[in-house]
């Protein structure tokens, strides 16, 4: 089943950008562009609590919210991570950023997005094979956020402090980046195979909340896949360029994805580009597996994803067969 899974995605991107092998490392490039918009507030900080990490723009045109790369991984992995646990392609006793043993490390997850031992002292880690680029906003910071001040209300419901009878001096003010704002993204992958592609597809399209505080905020984000480009090389464009260049104008849905995709194009061309309605009906056919209620080929395409990162790190020598409870 998953080898006709494959021959359906090999007629969007070639074969020869995906490999069998996860020890092959040879010349191939896949970038997911996207257009991340905010649905709820968001917040975007980093060591001052009460502002967002900015850019200034090069001119001084205009000072941007910047996202840096692990905003958006951190929450992408830890859905991944999720996502395999359901299909018991990763050890009972992983944890996010918790990883007591090497042989842990044998998982779908842990080689697409890196990983690496954090407890038991071994210096084992791998590299990730999904590279996040930064995300800027297309407007000024101060016409897409809003500073707000709370309390933190004691147990009546009130800022009283029920001990002196005075009032709690508990006030704090967080900048929220307000919805409707608009960023466009890149993710670069190579030497994947097409369990992996699939895998990292379910992660960022099913994932919807992510900055501070995401055990109390809602769903704050929408993300749309809206090209995807494939060369021998990796094509330099970005999300920076795209905020650079935005000609000033109130953005929406589909001017970003215009803008992205004809930027796309003028790197790729026609012949090595994904847009428009192939790559929704792309994107639909891969989404659409969630809605078979036996789950049978997701089942499958995590089996033998395991399946290949296993055989991987046995080739390398990272793990032994008797730490996997197996023969050699």
């Amino acid at each position: 089943m998953t080898e006709t899974l494959r021959q359906k995605l090999f007629e969007y991107i070639p074969q020869n950008y995906f490999v069998d092998n996860l020890k092959d490392n040879r010349v191939g490039h896949i970038k997911v562009a996207l257009v991340r918009e905010t649905i709820n507030p968001f917040i975007d900080r980093s060591t001052d609590s009460e502002a967002s990490v900015t850019f200034q723009m090069p001119g001084g045109t205009k000072e941007v919210v910047e996202v840096p790369p692990r905003k958006f991984k951190s929450k992408e992995k830890l859905l991944g991570l999720t996502v395999c646990r359901e299909f018991s392609a990763v050890d009972p006793e992983v944890r996010y950023n918790l990883i007591k043993k090497k042989e842990h490390l044998c998982n779908p997850n842990s080689i697409l997005f890196g990983d690496s031992v954090t407890e038991s002292g071994e210096a084992a880690g791998l590299t990730s094979r999904a590279i996040y680029d930064w995300a800027y906003s297309l407007r000024d910071v101060k016409d897409i956020t809003d500073k707000l001040q709370h309390n933190a209300l004691s147990e009546s419901g009130t800022m009283m402090d029920e001990e002196t009878g005075k009032q709690r001096q508990s006030l704090f003010i967080t900048e929220y980046i307000l919805p409707g704002t608009f960023f466009p993204h890149f993710i670069t992958v190579d030497n994947i195979t097409p369990e992996l592609f699939i895998h990292l597809i379910f992660c960022i399209t099913m994932q919807y909340r992510y900055g501070a505080q995401t055990t109390t905020n809602a769903a704050n984000f929408y993300n749309q896949i809206v090209a995807i480009g494939f060369s021998p090389f990796e094509q330099p464009i970005n999300s920076f360029l795209i905020s650079r260049d935005w000609d000033g104008s109130v953005p929406d849905r589909d001017s970003v994805r215009n803008k992205i995709v004809e930027r796309m194009r003028s790197f790729y061309g026609n012949n090595q580009l994904l847009e428009g309605e192939k790559l929704y009906t792309l994107l639909d056919y891969i989404n659409n597996l969630w809605k078979d209620e036996t789950r049978e080929l997701l089942t499958e395409i995590y089996r033998k994803a395991r399946s290949d990162v296993k055989a991987y790190l046995l080739d390398i020598k990272f793990i032994k067969k008797e730490k996997l409870g197996e023969k050699k």
